[in-house]
């Protein structure tokens, strides 16, 4: 049964992503794309906050959770869930493009520029012809390895570094004090990344995001036993080069929510800039790319030790930067979405 929530679960927020995607690319005109982006992320990671801050008190000083406990916990958190699935009833149907075939679109402090077909899409079907010419085109190709590092760092952020806190530590509500401290950076990378992207550009943001997350994979590496993301019915027993501090942990969290937020932000802002008349595919095929790749580190993350994991997370960590400042600073890219027929 798991199995299908989870299957349920994913397929519910692939819809919902592309969807928040397609509302923040038609309501944020201009220059505010970034600015918008980074509210969003922000509003969007205070439920790390609210659910974390429930655990946190409820779980309290226990080493395990029962069956009841699980029960209320669900309960609680997929009452909000279904709450916010009806915030969306209450919002406004985002307003058509306006742009006419070949208006160039630019980004603040870029050069990019969109080139967007003549007539609307006609069917449910177009969108997914757009995702498929989106996947083909050589210049989105240097999209790729953001979205593929977005993917890994999504699993060691909601999985193995809550992992790693309940192997190296006895209370439970620990684990929710990393969610809660990883909350705070991520909220704080929508606020800060997203003001700074106007100043220093999207590029300049990835660059200062991956050295907050070098940083962290080093911590991770001295502070961590190796064997605490593996261990499974005993707690870690490998000896961390410095011992394991809760307070350092958190500051971990905190760095790992700024350096992940940083990336997240800049993409969708990239998107919402690069492919504003056709978000909805743009977003789709991010999410498809991340989500992959978030599923194909989960198979390896409980069998793979601590530091081959944070060697993969430092190496397409660094690939996504370069491919990501590359593409931000190349002179003359053109993005095109033929239409049926157009060669």
């Amino acid at each position: 049964s798991s199995g299908i929530n989870a299957e349920y679960g994913g397929t519910g927020g692939g819809i919902m992503w592309t969807a928040n995607g397609e509302i923040i690319a038609r309501n944020s005109p201009g220059e505010s794309k970034a600015k918008n982006t980074g509210i969003f992320w922000s509003w969007f990671n205070t439920s790390m906050l609210v659910g974390n801050i429930f655990l946190f008190f409820y779980l309290g000083d226990s080493e395990a959770i029962n069956a009841k406990e699980r029960h209320v916990i669900y309960l609680v958190l997929g009452t909000l869930c279904t709450l916010g699935m009806f915030c969306f009833l209450l919002l406004q149907p985002p307003p058509p493009a306006t742009k006419e075939d070949g208006e160039e679109g630019g980004e603040e402090g870029g050069n990019l520029q969109v080139v967007t077909p003549p007539e609307a899409q006609e069917s449910i079907i177009q969108p997914i012809k757009d995702a498929m010419r989106f996947c083909c085109s050589w210049q989105m190709g240097l999209l790729y390895m953001p979205f593929i590092f977005s993917g890994v760092s999504l699993n060691f952020w909601s999985s193995v570094f809550i992992t790693i806190i309940g192997e190296v530590f006895s209370k439970r509500s620990y684990i929710a004090l990393g969610g809660i401290a990883t909350g705070i950076g991520e909220i704080s990378a929508g606020f800060i990344w997203g003001r700074l992207s106007t100043k220093i550009g999207r590029h300049g943001v990835v660059m200062c995001s991956t050295v907050i997350l070098c940083i962290l994979y080093y911590l991770a590496f001295i502070s961590f036993p190796f064997d605490a993301a593996t261990a499974t019915t005993t707690r870690a027993t490998d000896k961390p080069i410095i011992p394991s501090n809760l307070y350092l942990t958190l500051a971990m969290g905190v760095l790992l929510g700024l350096g992940d937020g940083g990336f997240n932000v800049s993409i969708y802002a990239n998107l919402s800039t690069v492919f504003e008349h056709k978000p909805a595919p743009a977003f789709a095929v991010f999410k498809f790319v991340q989500s992959l790749m978030g599923a194909g580190a989960f198979l390896y993350c409980g069998s793979l030790q601590l530091p081959y994991q944070l060697a993969i997370l430092a190496v397409t960590c660094l690939l996504a930067c370069f491919s990501f400042t590359y593409l931000e600073r190349f002179p003359q890219r053109v993005l095109v979405f033929l239409t049926d027929g157009e060669e």
